[in-house]
């Protein structure tokens, strides 16, 4: 199952950070504010009942270098990705299970289910909040050039 992406094309400003000389840190320091966007954005939609699923929403920087920076914003939680797009006969795209299966909760309690439906909130984010994260992050980097 993939998450969704969003991705932020800086390249207008590349001429501008190779004259200001901007390291790893400039950019993982011109990058927060756009996360922090969509990581609040995810924590108001992610459904209410799950506390571990908005808690474990975070970024994770998987490449850093001085011209290049990818992040991860999302949740930690195995089953986020199932929250965006449901399960069983419920998944979107005719992806999930097609019979019905039983499950034990914390609890100890089994439970039948034929899935559930998807409770997205990673997508609306990222389409919702988008044009904010890419603002935050062009405020943050005109700060980190012109400052």
């Amino acid at each position: 199952m993939t998450r969704p992406s969003f991705s932020v094309d800086l390249s207008q400003f590349n001429v501008r950070i190779a004259r200001a000389h901007l390291k790893k840190q400039d950019l993982l320091d011109v990058e927060g504010p756009g996360a922090l966007v969509l990581i609040n954005g995810m924590r108001t939609r992610v459904p209410v009942n799950l506390g571990a699923a908005r808690a474990s929403i975070n970024q994770h920087i998987i490449e850093s270098t001085d011209t290049t920076l990818v992040d991860d914003v999302g949740p930690e939680v195995e089953y986020g990705p199932y929250l965006e797009y449901g399960t069983g006969i419920y998944a979107e795209e005719g992806n999930g299970r097609k019979t019905p299966w039983m499950y034990k909760d914390t609890h100890g309690q089994w439970h039948f289910t034929r899935g559930m439906k998807a409770q997205p909130y990673m997508r609306p984010a990222t389409d919702e909040d988008g044009p904010q994260a890419v603002a935050a992050i062009e405020a943050a980097l005109k700060d980190k050039i012109n400052g």
